[in-house]
């Protein structure tokens, strides 16, 4: 799945019909994929005997990185009252098989609810690798004004002589 995965080429050894020393030679090709952990590296071990005769054997590794980033945990579940409560986005980080950088990206989709402080947000980070792997938690945000206005306190009693002193 990943180029740090990739074995060191084996030691291989060739046999000869007449005695003599056989040099042996490896060489990797390597075709360049879509992102730094997807390449096909064609491994060619060359044997050579002493009068110039050759063969080979070739091995091909495939590089291929499929596996997305693991996810954190995502927050809990959050209830406030007031849209003034949402908090920010919590910054998320995800770590992927291979090396290389991950992008996060949080996106808030809200759902209206029936006036200004009633909606649910869900909140999604999603984590892409550089293969374009990716996956997602997300965080839903409950804001529920379910809380009655705070009223003064009421004016003095009054008592009036007339209907016409009843202040306004």
């Amino acid at each position: 799945a990943c180029a740090s995965e990739v074995p060191a080429a084996a030691t291989l050894t060739a046999t000869d019909n007449c005695s003599g020393q056989i040099t042996a030679e490896g060489v990797d090709t390597i075709t360049e994929g879509e992102c730094a952990n997807s390449f096909v590296i064609t491994r060619t071990w060359t044997f050579t005997d002493a009068c110039g005769n050759s063969s080979s054997v070739s091995q091909t590794i495939n590089v291929n990185d499929n596996v997305a980033p693991t996810a954190p945990a995502a927050p809990a579940t959050l209830t406030v009252a007031c849209a003034s409560e949402v908090p920010a986005a919590a910054t998320l980080t995800a770590t992927d098989n291979c090396s290389g950088q991950i992008t996060a990206e949080g996106v808030d989709t809200i759902t209206e609810g029936e006036c200004a402080n009633s909606f649910v947000i869900t909140r999604t980070w999603t984590f892409t690798d550089a293969c374009g792997n990716s996956s997602s938690v997300s965080q839903t945000i409950n804001v529920n004004d379910n809380v009655a206005p705070t009223a003064p306190a009421a004016p003095a009693t009054l008592t009036v002589a007339c209907a016409s002193e009843v202040p306004a």
